[in-house]
């Protein structure tokens, strides 16, 4: 089955009906059918109208019999680049739950992962911390549409790496290594202190003092009636409510996020924020500023280590994962422009939309607390957070300079 076929049949039976009636009705070449049938597999995942609902087939029939097949190309591109240009619309995609089916929690002998933050190298087109990544977890319970780990491993089982305390006390940590991330490969606190990763972990960061160890979560858990190192950095990723609702399936809401925050807090923890991926839909001024409101009402910028912030960014493979998976997503409803080998929205809706986030917090907070950019383009670090790095080392040095003055305050 060629890729023509095998895109057709993923469709449901009235769309392929009607695409099949299109393809014959416009005499379409190959090639023009392989794009009408793609265009009808994302709209069907956008939970859109078929192109036969959102073109005027009734005035290109009215056309002369040779102009038909342009005129149809034509209006169905129109339509497509009109749902790309304009702020996605939430109103009427539906709210789903995660279709994971029952998913299972194994403890194994694996190898710990630990690597680097998988950035383009020395900079040159995303700015880079260099942060360290380590593997302690693999999969995630969440349904993000956006997520890649889903695509990496067995979606229905999260592993787990047995005798950890022993894994990292091997690990061999060169003077480079400062700051060490445990969310990428899984949410770092959905599983709590179950398999006693949150105690390894500590015990790791109190032996090491020289480390920034962070977390990076979604999810609502109470691990905080032990004290963590003050070097244990937990921080949440925030978004829209809408996207929340729409896109971050399973997760915990906004305000649990936050609520769970102020407990680290409380416990004496220094907490961060993510506010990533951003997405342009309609109302994402109002949501997003609304975020900044809330994390300023909760906290004082001595309570907050880091606030970053990034927009949605696929490699080909994260598209075609969402595509052959038929992932229900309005998130690749956008426009998509290739910057640095992956696909995000062009660079002036990036800078208004890191602008307008970053300006929605006052100025005496947001100044008092680092901030930087996450894979975006360094010509937008100046005109959104009022700075810039010559180089990704200067970047690094400037956050670990920042992040022990704040973690070794009092």
């Amino acid at each position: 089955m060629n890729a023509k076929e095998s895109l057709l049949n993923s469709l449901n039976e009235e769309r392929k009906r009607e695409t099949e009636e299109l393809i014959g009705l416009f005499n379409l070449t190959e090639q023009n059918q392989l794009e009408l049938i793609k265009n009808e597999v994302d709209l069907m995942l956008f939970a859109e109208e078929s192109i036969g609902e959102k073109v005027d087939i009734n005035t290109i029939l009215k056309k002369d019999k040779g102009q038909r097949r342009n005129a149809f190309m034509t209006a169905m591109r129109e339509v497509m680049n009109r749902l790309e240009r304009e702020e996605t619309d939430y109103s009427t995609f539906p709210t789903l739950k995660p279709e994971r089916g029952k998913i299972e929690v194994l403890q194994e002998d694996i190898t710990l992962g630990f690597g680097r933050c998988p950035c383009p190298i020395d900079g040159e087109e995303t700015r880079c911390c260099k942060l360290s990544t380590l593997d302690v977890i693999t999969q995630c319970a969440f349904s993000c549409s956006y997520c890649s780990v889903q695509a990496f491993y067995d979606k229905n089982r999260i592993k787990v790496v047995s005798n950890l305390k022993e894994k990292l006390g091997a690990l061999h940590l060169d003077d480079s290594i400062w700051h060490i991330g445990t969310g990428q490969a899984s949410d770092s606190l959905f599983l709590g202190d179950e398999y006693s990763t949150l105690s390894d972990l500590a015990a790791f960061a109190e032996q090491h003092p020289n480390l920034v160890i962070e977390l990076k979560s979604k999810a609502y858990k109470d691990v905080f009636k032990r004290k963590y190192p003050r070097n244990m950095i937990f921080t949440w990723s925030l978004n829209a409510e809408t996207i929340i609702e729409k896109e971050e399936r399973g997760t915990a809401p906004l305000l649990k996020r936050l609520e769970c925050a102020q407990r680290a807090r409380d416990n004496g923890s220094l907490v961060g924020f993510h506010i990533h991926p951003m997405v342009h839909f309609k109302g994402w001024r109002e949501e997003y500023s609304r975020i900044a409101e809330e994390i300023e009402k909760r906290f004082s910028p001595a309570e907050i280590l880091m606030i970053s912030s990034g927009t949605l960014i696929f490699t080909r493979e994260n598209l075609r994962f969402i595509r052959e998976k038929q992932v229900r997503t309005r998130v690749i409803e956008m426009e998509k422009r290739l910057t640095a080998g992956k696909y995000s929205y062009p660079f002036e809706i990036k800078k208004e939309m890191f602008s307008h986030l970053f300006s929605s917090f006052s100025p005496d907070f947001i100044e008092n607390i680092f901030t930087y950019l996450c894979l975006e383009d360094p010509a937008l670090w100046m005109p959104c957070l009022k700075r810039e790095y010559k180089c990704d080392k200067d970047f690094e040095n400037d956050m670990r300079k920042h992040y022990f003055a704040k973690i070794n305050s009092t």
